[in-house]
């Protein structure tokens, strides 16, 4: 077994689990003495911490987070066996001559996110575990407004174990009662009222995010990229295609609920909601329209 690894990936809870898994093979650790994190900035400290012996003998643990392998992975060759390495990044590029090192010498893992089927699949496995029932309905609108990233999951998993006491199966409105969403999901919460043509109740809805200090960019991007979904899923449902979701890659439950949506529009009607999106960025980018203001006069016109 290698004393260096090289974890990356965007499934942050599993990576941690890791981390920590082999930080108990330590007795004790502290920061400075037989722990050292080292980033970009402090990188140069790298060959000083592999080298001599500290308070707690020749042991010791060091931590490379974010740097894009951007130093020198020669120093890694040949630790003493006492020495442990955790390389940290988001993402890495297979192509370089670091990662191909690397790749030699330490213990690689890639961390992905589940696909949606796997976390509903998780979901109803853990809830099972703590007898509480959940049907697959239920378990795909929990993924759905809970996102895919796995500690969110555990901790509104955590949430509905407790809520539910053991007692009977998980119900949508037990989820909406206990479950905190995420912003993409309260997103469809907004576009489901402009929908329904409940205008007033989706400029109330854009107010509370507004008030949470979600970002009006980023509101305006993930409703743009609804509206979007609903137009393709529009003109593939006209040209008969029978696989839907595969084709736009989305889950089968996203798709259903933005099929219901589209169908109160027409294509054309979708494409002039794209094109005012599209204006509105335009004018945004460059101060002829306020950022809230066009993004409600949108949202009044759907």
């Amino acid at each position: 077994m290698s004393n260096v690894y090289l974890l990356y990936g965007e499934e942050k809870y599993d990576l941690e689990q890791k981390v920590e898994k082999i930080k108990k093979e330590f007795d004790l650790l502290e920061v400075g003495l037989n722990l050292f994190y080292i980033t970009k900035d402090n990188i140069d400290e790298l060959a000083s911490c592999l080298q001599g012996v500290t308070f707690f003998g020749s042991a010791k643990l060091i931590i490379i987070k974010d740097t894009k392998l951007k130093f020198n992975t020669e120093l890694l060759k040949n630790l003493d066996e006492d020495i442990k390495v955790i390389i940290i990044e988001d993402t890495v590029d297979k192509r370089t001559s670091d990662y191909k090192l690397l790749n030699k010498i330490a213990e690689c893992h890639e961390y992905k996110y589940m696909d949606s089927k796997q976390m509903v699949q998780y979901i109803m496995q853990v809830l099972k575990k703590y007898g509480v029932g959940i049907s697959l309905d239920n378990a795909e609108y929990m993924q759905n407004i809970c996102g895919e990233d796995k500690g969110n999951i555990i901790n509104e998993l955590q949430k509905i174990v407790i809520y539910m006491d053991g007692q009977g199966d998980v119900s949508k409105e037990a989820i909406d009662r206990v479950c905190s969403k995420t912003l993409n999901a309260k997103i469809f919460d907004v576009l489901s009222k402009i929908v329904n043509r409940e205008r007033e109740n989706a400029i109330l809805m854009l107010d509370e995010l507004l008030k949470q200090k979600e970002p009006i960019v980023k509101i305006y991007v993930m409703l743009y990229k609804q509206v979007k979904q609903m137009y393709m899923i529009k003109y593939l449902k006209e040209r008969k295609e029978k696989d839907i979701a595969s084709v736009m890659g989305i889950h089968p439950f996203v798709l259903k609920n933005l099929s219901r949506s589209c169908d109160k529009y027409t294509l054309d009607e979708l494409k002039n909601i794209i094109y005012s999106f599209d204006e509105y960025d335009k004018k945004t980018k460059i101060g002829e329209m306020d950022f809230e203001i066009g993004l409600k006069k949108i949202i009044c016109s759907m």
